[in-house]
């Protein structure tokens, strides 16, 4: 990702304010920045970075947000800087002229002043974790001149946006993400939970927990199943387990509708692994929603795995 801090655009005309839909930040650029968007894969899923970048007589300023598939648990912001730091030193090498604190609201980041030996240019970076979101603000400007002025003037104009200004606020809503599909919605935590990178197959959806302790599945059918969906759900399960039993049988009411829930102990080569799930089938199509550990890891997990079913919701689809 690193790469994507080191090339730049040719010079546009006009004063461009940057206010984009999505980021925490506004602030202006001397003309039209140029943009663009890169995914790094990574075993919780892709890191979409977007830039919006501008060169102009040798001066070069740059924005980057860096949107991870898992939200970050508060305290995550040191680790997340100290990484970035030791990333541009190793792909540019240079002097730390300067480093030290800086605040942007009541978020606090970091800000470095480095001396790029090669390019003769002093490069000011300025790191920010809001959210669950990295952003990098960088200026950079040959060693001899008056950008130095310039940079300051673009590293003022960096705004926070008003819908970011409550840090608990944004923690909460960057923690908690929707999936929807059809009539159904899921809530879950991105701090436990992320999605399998590894997820083709149309309407199926698997979750690993962080630690990999359990695991969960959703399938969404856009119609309703052939018979009585409890049924359908033990059949599946028996046809490659050794032994299937029911250890729980409810109905839950999640949205406008009851689902059923069914909590069952199913030994596949001679582990046991306790399912606990919510299952519909009606007019608005049909889901199974189930999470699973083995016997020895449950009682630490059926936490999340509660939590995690709790966040279904059959009805209408969400108009965003």
């Amino acid at each position: 990702m690193i790469c994507l801090l080191l090339t730049w655009a040719a010079p546009a005309r006009a004063d461009y304010a940057f206010d984009t839909a999505g980021w925490a930040i506004a602030a202006r650029f001397a003309a039209p920045p140029s943009t663009d968007a890169v995914l790094t894969p990574s075993p919780q899923g892709d890191v979409q970075a977007t830039r919006f970048f501008l060169e102009q007589s040798g001066e070069r300023m740059m924005l980057v947000r860096f949107v991870y598939p898992m939200a970050m648990l508060p305290g995550g912001e040191a680790g997340i800087y100290q990484k970035a730091t030791a990333d541009m030193l190793r792909s540019r090498p240079g002097d730390i002229r300067a480093r030290g604190k800086f605040a942007l609201g009541p978020y606090d980041g970091e800000r470095l002043v480095i001396g790029q030996r090669r390019e003769k240019t002093i490069r000011e970076v300025r790191l920010l974790v809001i959210g669950s979101t990295f952003y990098v603000l960088s200026a950079e400007w040959p060693e001899q001149g008056t950008g130095a002025a310039r940079a300051e003037q673009f590293f003022n104009s960096v705004k926070l946006r008003t819908e970011y200004t409550d840090p608990l606020v944004v923690e909460n809503m960057e923690r908690w993400r929707e999936l929807t599909a059809g009539n159904f919605r899921l809530r879950y935590d991105a701090t436990r939970w992320y999605r399998d990178p590894a997820d083709r197959e149309p309407g199926v959806f698997n979750f690993l927990r962080t630690d990999q302790k359990a695991e969960a599945q959703l399938i969404i059918e856009d119609r309703a199943i052939e018979g009585d969906i409890e049924t359908a759900v033990l059949n599946t399960a028996r046809e490659g387990a050794e032994s299937v039993v029911v250890k729980k049988r409810e109905k839950k009411l999640r949205g406008a509708v009851e689902v059923v829930e069914l909590e069952f102990t199913a030994r596949v080569d001679n582990v046991s692994y306790i399912n606990h799930g919510y299952f519909y089938s009606g007019p608005e199509g049909a889901v199974q929603l189930r999470g699973w550990a083995s016997e020895r890891e449950y009682r630490d997990v059926s936490g999340d795995i509660g939590e995690l079913l709790d966040g279904l919701t059959v009805g209408a689809p969400t108009v965003k």
